[in-house]
Parts: C-alpha cells; structure tokens; sequence
C-alpha cells in the first residue's frame, strides 16, 4: 500500500488514468465471464486503447473503434465465408479495412480492426458471420465500460491542470525575468513547453463534452493570457541572443537589452495583474 501510494504522489507518478484503465480492464473480464462470450481478450483491447485523456476523447475514441472493428469484422467474415484463411484475400482484406477506416476517418480506429479482420478471418468454425458478431460485441463491451469508468470514477479535472500549470508557468517567468537582469541563464525551452502545455491542456477542456466542463471564466481568462506570455517568450529569447551577458551599462548593445527587459517586464505585469 505504502508503494501505491507513493507511485501516485511522486513526480513520476502513474497517472490515475493508468489506475483507471486497470480498473476497467478487470471489469471486461468479470463482464465477459459473467456473460459468458468466449474470451475477454477483445473487450479488454479495446477498454486500454479505449481510455482517452478525456471524455470526450473517449467518446470519440470508442465510437470510431467500434465502427472499425464492425468493418474489419465484416469483411473478415465475408472473406472467411468464401476462403478462410487464404493468404491473398488477407492480404487484400488488410488493404480495404485500412482504406475503408481512413475514407470514413476512423481515427485510432485501424489497428483494431486489422487485428479483427485477422481474427475472423482465420476463423475456420461453422458460422464467421456470428463469430464476427460476437467480436463486436466484445469491443462494444470494452468501449463502453472504458467510457462510464472515465465519466465515474475521478473524470478528468482540465481546470485544476490549467491553473496548476498557469501557476507553473507564471513562476518560471517571473524566475526568467531575474535571470535576464542578473545575466544568468533563461531557461527558455522550459518556459516554451510550459506555454505548449498550458495551449495543450486548453484545448483539451474546450474539446470537452460540455456538461463534464465547469470554470469556463477562469479558462477563458487565463487562455486570454497565452498571447502575453508568447510575447514574453520572444523577449527572453532577444535578451539570451544577446552576448556577452550580462550587458553592461557601457556596452554598445544596453540599449537593446534595456528595450527587451522593459518590455518584458511591462508585459508581466499587464498579464498578472488581475491574478
């Protein structure tokens, strides 16, 4: 327990998402059983791929996987009712599954349903057609419990990983803008990936289904924000350009420098100053 514990609240944590995909995977398989359906295997399959970083995500995730498995089901049983197991009409069923997921857009949709099609096809019982059947059903199983486990347990919570990165983020500038007057060295990749993220994490909340959303004022002010802090990230990166550093008062190249920190310093304080 102490090791659980401390997986979750080190910096390389697990993630509850990992947690969470866990959980649902051992519900397929007690749902599969409880069923009866042949085997688990496809139901777990698609609950891990299923496991979005957000609701959404999986919602839109899980409805093209499960498209693309009934493609890649039927065409597997089709080719298995004429030769099941032929090497060419594999071959040629790999090709129109993969065609058919990308004319209809199945994003994240194709692996699952080559491995469907695969499955069906070498499928050499009595009746592909209710054995296709059946695998769609598994995958249906999957995808819906990987979506009510996202929605029940611990949903994903964009605004507190907006804040916390925002504040994150406003920190390190802050830290940045001492580092430009002192002459010691801006991490600017940092404070780049931070503003990546912090876009990144935005975009993942307005993409969110929207009764799973909530702070749409407090995301709308700080993605208002983005802009600034792209500014900043281009004065800091004229002020590292600048060499020797630091730039003395006497050097040719102050007058730059000056502009630069002035401006950066002025964009700061525009930025944080409703926080």
């Amino acid at each position: 327990m102490n090791l659980f514990k401390k997986l979750l609240s080190s910096g390389r944590s697990m993630g509850f998402r990992i947690v969470k995909t866990g959980m649902a995977a051992t519900i397929c398989v007690v749902v599969a059983y409880w069923m009866m359906l042949d085997s688990p295997f496809f139901a777990v399959a698609a609950t891990v791929v299923s496991m979005g970083k957000s609701i959404e995500i999986s919602f839109r995730g899980g409805k093209n996987r499960v498209l693309g498995t009934a493609i890649g089901a039927a065409i597997g049983a089709a080719f298995a009712s004429a030769m099941p197991g032929n090497a060419g009409l594999c071959g040629i069923g790999i090709i129109l599954t993969l065609y058919l997921c990308h004319f209809f857009k199945l994003d994240g949709a194709p692996t699952l349903a080559c491995i469907v099609f695969t499955i069906v096809m070498l499928y050499r019982g009595p009746d592909p057609w209710l054995y296709a059947g059946l695998r769609c059903v598994e995958v249906l199983i999957g995808v819906t419990i990987a979506l009510l486990v996202n929605v029940l347990v611990m949903p994903p919570n964009y605004v507190a990983q907006i804040k916390k990165t925002y504040a994150n983020l406003r920190n390190l500038v802050e830290e940045s803008i001492d580092y430009a007057s002192t002459g010691d060295t801006i991490d600017v990749p940092g404070v780049d990936a931070m503003i990546q993220s912090l876009s990144q994490s935005i975009n993942h909340y307005v993409a969110e289904i929207r009764i799973f959303r909530g702070g749409d004022r407090e995301v709308f002010q700080i993605s208002c924000k983005i802009s600034n802090f792209k500014q900043m990230l281009h004065e800091l990166i004229s002020i590292e350009d600048l060499e020797p550093r630091p730039v003395s008062k006497d050097s040719p190249q102050y007058p730059v420098f000056e502009y630069h920190l002035n401006r950066l310093i002025s964009l700061y304080e525009e930025t944080v100053q409703d926080d």
